[in-house]
């Protein structure tokens, strides 16, 4: 896969994300800028060639870019919201200015299509209503990217220095996030020991504390370290597990190397098939 060294792919990524703006950015948000990147858990296995392609001309204001959303997430059957309100997590509104045209516009352009890959039925099927589209959000007092809201319907993506980051990573976990909406909605539990899928482990197959004690730690989610491990984050939980394996599937910049990792572990084989099949259950035409 091609790689990237970060320094140029910072400079260029910053470049372009503070083109057409009125003045440079500050120190304090460069050297944030910076930090999000070297903490980037997906830079390692980001193919930095995957861009994705604007939603509206770059002068769109955030009007026109929620007007738009909301057109593409309605065919969906789903509706977007734009702030959010929940016991232990904040999160900013975007507002018309030009960092916020540019963070609404990379943040739409990863989402929506990522939402559009989906078979008809799917959203309605595991109850999914909204899609939250904020910045800054942070739970527990840790940055995120994505978490699911089954308790408002939802699944929350934000843009937290998004520019920063690897653009495919960031459509991981927009499907990542949804199955563990979907898990919810299956178990009514974010944490459910699924005997099934534990089945299909090889023995002496351990997992961590969970997905929480990965952050903060200068974290790289490397793909598949061990048979019928898709990511060094699924070793976290059997949830993340699951959730991974999800995300990585239905990416396509990963769903190729994990296509080719299950010609020869079929444990991971055996995985991708049972998220296949809840997949499928979902939909309209199963």
């Amino acid at each position: 896969m091609p790689a990237c060294r970060l320094p140029s792919c910072l400079a260029l990524v910053l470049l372009s994300a503070c083109a057409g703006g009125p003045s440079a950015p500050s120190a304090a948000y460069t050297q944030a800028f910076e930090r999000a990147a070297q903490q980037d858990s997906m830079r390692s296995e980001c193919d930095w060639n995957v861009r994705y392609a604007p939603v509206a001309p770059k002068d769109a204001s955030v009007a026109q870019l929620q007007a738009i959303a909301t057109a593409r997430l309605a065919a969906l059957q789903l509706t977007p919201v734009w702030t959010l309100s929940m016991p232990g997590s904040e999160a900013h509104a975007f507002v018309d200015s030009a960092q916020d045209r540019a963070g609404l516009q990379l943040l739409l352009s990863i989402v929506l299509p990522a939402m559009e890959r989906y078979p008809a039925g799917v959203f309605a099927r595991t109850g999914l209503r909204h899609v939250v589209l904020v910045k800054d959000l942070s739970v527990d007092g840790q940055r995120r990217l994505a978490m699911p809201a089954p308790e408002i319907d939802s699944v929350v993506y934000a843009d937290n220095l998004l520019a920063a980051l690897c653009p495919a990573g960031m459509e991981l976990r927009v499907h990542h996030e949804y199955y563990h909406f979907i898990e919810y909605r299956l178990f009514n539990d974010f944490y459910y020991r699924d005997p099934a899928w534990l089945a299909l482990n090889p023995p002496g197959t351990a997992y961590g504390q969970g997905g929480a004690t990965a952050y903060g730690k200068g974290f790289q989610n490397l793909g598949h370290p061990q048979p019928a491990l898709v990511s060094l984050y699924a070793a976290y939980g059997p949830e993340e597990d699951k959730a991974e394996v999800f995300g990585w599937m239905m990416t396509p910049a990963y769903a190729l190397r994990l296509q080719q990792w299950t010609a020869f572990d079929p444990a991971l084989l055996a995985k991708r098939q049972l998220l296949m099949d809840v997949l499928r259950s979902k939909t309209d035409s199963y």
